[in-house]
């Protein structure tokens, strides 16, 4: 009952201790999540600061833009726009639409462009000369007196544009004529007045002077001649010098191109391969060309439809630029104007990589992104635009698959690109509460695992107690009763012997002998007690000797033979001849062996015979008392030795004993520097044997010896 009560009171605390632990680590964990929510709040308020900073710095990029632009218009141009950062193009709208392009031109008009070429020929309709001259040219073919008709013209018109056409037709006679060198002359002296604008019948001047120069040289066979004419031709149409339809670019450009692969067609292999670089690099010239191209025509198309719209609806005033984003096949068309008057708007294209690169100049990243966060542009299509840290066009999918975390936009969605901040792992805030958590959990758990333990140590600690206190209550009945028993005879007999009842003398004498068998035995008990007790007050001391082990041996069987003379058991010696003497405390070791013999008798059950042998090994001495009677389980062969415990077996056969005799025959032997071997089987009878060294170690004081 009372280990039960101080198990109760042991659980009781231990559970009181738990749960006030368990509210401690819930409020601390309650105050972790307060403080997470609000370092999450500090950080979404950086991420917002962020994305502000990121739209700042492109308004801020896009209207240095627009201000260099309207400044290098204002100075006509005298700043380059490819000097300005940002700016792909820029032009001049007017108030029916008709768009100038400031920087590179289209190769061909767009859709809506009106021509502006100069149709020459017109001016002379109603001149009789130029009537007559074209009469004897196509009616009469006699080119040589066209060819002085139209000379006579030329020498008499000193309009410069009037000269380029007669040069144009004159050169045409001498051609008809066969006479290719005065028409080589022509032609030069008509392009060498210039005047590009200049058409016959919608066809420039300039180019039929080219086609025709490269022409004449083919049917001179001066190959290389031709082939660099032909060349300049194809240079002209990439550099839109000339009014052209797109059919008249597209013809004029496939003329040129097999026009010049005639002429090439023949010369040697290393002189054809010089030539066909030249032309092939015309031709990536001409692709980027006719891309940009293509964008001027999408900005005629739809760009500029939007600026009347927008400017009719914000009803814009001459000071404020306004913007416009327009998705093409392509990509995005970013552009940017300022209506300049009533009748005149001034715009501007983007591009849209540059100002994306923009956005994240190279010396941003470290101060603006907190460890584990990346930043990407996004388009509307989802596709990473730019990107800072582990979200990029190039690493987008070799990332650890970021978590979006934070999106923002541009304002007024200019360019309509999201700004995303993705998260690589956990977030700080969340990691710092995972660890405070963790740490928690770990000291709830540390406590618990100590409350656990304390009160196993302690509930074992009780039990360990109450188990000792219960063996010496069991030690101290059952020492009563070793006393008892010979006492109560040593009384009986002797007030029998003293009143003088006992008449026979061979009965008296068998009076005196159980008197004294009794007293020795008293004696033997007492001794045991004292050795116990100095040994558990460390204060046993072994005086050692020379000591002849058989002698010892046969003495110890001689004394036990007296004092169990009235016990019905049977002990026979097997004593060794020439045993060596060893250094002992002959009347410790006799009362260790005399311990192990009354045992042997006590517990002999239906077998009362007992051996005690006597022996040497190489380096020892042996002394083994062996019975055949109830015997010792396994399990309990180790715990005899420990004082106050008796064996199941010695219970159940109701021997009395008190439970000190083998830990002090254990001690004995140790203090001897030998050691005790039991072997033992229930119902067959046990083995024990002492094994003492020849030259045991000096002699040790108390539990030192042990």
């Amino acid at each position: 009952m009372r280990l039960d009560w101080q198990r109760r009171a042991v659980i009781l605390f231990a559970v009181s201790l738990l749960i006030l632990s368990v509210v401690l680590v819930f409020f601390a964990i309650r105050e972790a999540e307060r403080e997470k929510l609000l370092k999450e709040n500090e950080i979404e308020g950086a991420r917002q600061r962020l994305v502000e900073t990121i739209d700042g710095r492109a308004r801020s990029l896009v209207s240095e833009a627009e201000n260099r632009v309207l400044e290098a218009v204002k100075k006509s141009l005298k700043e380059p726009l490819a000097a300005i950062p940002l700016v792909s193009e820029a032009f001049l709208v007017d108030d029916e639409d008709q768009v100038v392009f400031l920087g590179a031109k289209p190769l061909f008009l767009l859709p809506g462009e009106k021509q502006r070429s100069r149709e020459i020929a017109r001016s002379l309709e109603n001149d009789e000369r130029w009537k007559r001259a074209e009469a004897t040219e196509f009616r009469l073919s006699d080119h040589s007196q066209a060819a002085a008709l139209y000379q006579d013209l030329a020498a008499k018109t000193a309009d410069p544009a009037l000269d380029a056409l007669l040069l144009n037709r004159l050169a045409r006679c001498y051609t008809k004529s066969g006479q290719h060198g005065k028409a080589l002359a022509a032609y030069k002296r008509q392009l060498q007045i210039g005047l590009p604008e200049l058409t016959s019948e919608g066809i420039p001047l300039e180019i039929t002077a080219m086609y025709q120069i490269g022409n004449i040289h083919l049917q001179r066979r001066q190959r290389a001649e031709a082939a660099g004419v032909f060349l300049e031709l194809y240079q002209g149409l990439l550099d839109a010098k000339w009014t052209l339809s797109r059919s008249q670019f597209e013809s004029f450009r496939k003329l040129a191109e097999d026009r010049f692969r005639t002429a090439v067609g023949e010369l040697d292999a290393s002189i054809r391969a010089d030539w066909e670089g030249r032309i092939q690099n015309l031709k990536k010239i001409e692709g980027k060309r006719l891309a940009k191209t293509g964008v001027l025509e999408k900005v005629r198309g739809r760009i500029i439809p939007r600026m009347r719209l927008e400017t009719r609806e914000t009803e814009a005033d001459s000071g404020r630029w306004l913007r416009i984003a327009e998705p093409i096949d392509s990509g995005l068309l970013l552009a940017s104007f300022l209506p300049l008057d009533k009748n005149t708007m001034l715009g501007m294209l983007l591009d849209p990589e540059a100002l994306a690169s923009g956005l994240f100049p190279p010396d941003s990243g470290k101060q603006e992104l907190e460890e584990g966060l990346s930043v990407a542009i996004v388009d509307e299509s989802g596709k990473v635009v730019v990107g800072q840290g582990l979200v990029s066009p190039e690493a987008s999918e070799k990332s650890r698959n970021p978590q979006l975390v934070f999106t923002g936009a541009f304002t007024d969605s200019f360019p309509p690109w999201a700004i995303d901040i993705y998260r690589s792992g956990v977030g700080e805030a969340e990691r710092q509460f995972r660890l405070r958590r963790t740490i928690y959990v770990l000291s709830l758990a540390a406590v618990i695992a100590a409350l656990f333990f304390g009160g196993f140590l302690a509930i074992r600690s009780t039990a360990k107690e109450l188990k000792l206190a219960k063996l010496k209550s069991d030690f101290t009945a059952t020492i009563s009763h070793e006393f008892r028993t010979p006492l109560t005879s040593i009384r009986y007999m002797a007030e029998l012997l003293q009143r003088g009842r006992v008449r026979d003398e061979a009965r008296k004498q068998r009076y005196y002998e159980t008197i004294t068998a009794e007293s020795e035995r008293l004696s033997r008990l007492v001794e045991n007690l004292l050795d116990f007790s100095k040994i558990e007050a460390g204060m046993k001391e072994y005086r050692l000797e020379e000591a002849d082990i058989a002698a010892l041996a046969a003495d110890v069987a001689g004394r036990f033979r007296e004092q169990a003379a009235f016990k019905d058991f049977t002990l026979e010696t097997e004593i060794a001849d020439n045993l060596p003497f060893i250094r002992a405390d002959k009347d410790a070791l006799g009362r260790a062996v005399l311990n192990l013999l009354d045992n042997a008798v006590k517990y002999s059950g239906g077998n009362p015979r007992v051996i005690l042998r006597a022996w040497s090994g190489e380096d020892s001495v042996n002394l083994q008392v062996e019975d055949h009677g109830i015997g010792i389980a396994k399990s309990e062969q180790k715990k005899i030795f420990e004082k106050f415990y008796r064996s199941e077996s010695a219970l159940e056969s109701n021997v009395k004993g008190s439970g000190i005799g083998l830990p002090l025959v254990e001690h004995v032997v140790r203090a001897h520097g030998g050691k005790v071997l039991l072997e033992s089987e229930p119902g067959k009878g046990t083995r024990v044997t002492i094994r003492l060294p020849v030259k045991p170690p000096e002699l040790r004081k108390g539990d030192e010896n042990a």
